[in-house]
């Protein structure tokens, strides 16, 4: 992944950025990582985890020694996750630009949100918080983008609330 490297990010801190251009469908790297499992989320976990991505419901790729630590998010991403670890264009990325991902995406801690996002898309909502936090619309236009477990995880936890 030596194409990846760090830059001051408009979205938030130090941002992903890529040296040469993706194409659309090209892997842009893997997340690595050891995977953590947990079943009872604290405010103290919520401290020390900001920067896993999930791969469950109760399960993360904690990326401390990954470059996609520095993955920032916002509301029309230009990658998405394939599998568990595969992050992939979604649409062409230049040289130098900032690499992101909807967060939402491959998240279902029900006390997890971003309250304000900052990533100035004309698509922002503003808030961010689990899949199952999408509004349908937003979620039947990305669900291609979104991995089966989060996208059954949104679908259990509408049907809850119907």
């Amino acid at each position: 992944m030596s194409h990846l490297f760090l830059k001051r990010s408009s979205i938030n801190g130090s941002g992903l950025h890529t040296k040469k251009p993706l194409r659309s469908g090209e892997k842009v790297g893997l997340i690595h990582g050891e995977i953590e499992i947990i079943r009872e989320w604290t405010p103290f976990l919520s401290k020390i985890s900001p920067n896993w991505i999930g791969i469950g419901r109760y399960s993360w790729i904690n990326t401390k020694n990954s470059p996609f630590r520095y993955i920032n998010h916002s509301c029309s991403p230009n990658t998405y996750i394939v599998g568990k670890r595969t992050v992939v264009a979604l649409k062409n990325i230049a040289a130098n630009e900032e690499v992101t991902m909807d967060y939402s995406f491959t998240e279902a801690d029900p006390g997890w949100s971003i309250p304000k996002c900052n990533c100035g898309s004309k698509q922002c909502r503003r808030v961010i918080g689990p899949v199952y936090s999408l509004d349908t619309k937003t979620f039947q236009r990305n669900k291609s983008l979104i991995p089966e477990n989060f996208r059954n995880i949104f679908l259990i936890e509408k049907k809850k609330y119907s």
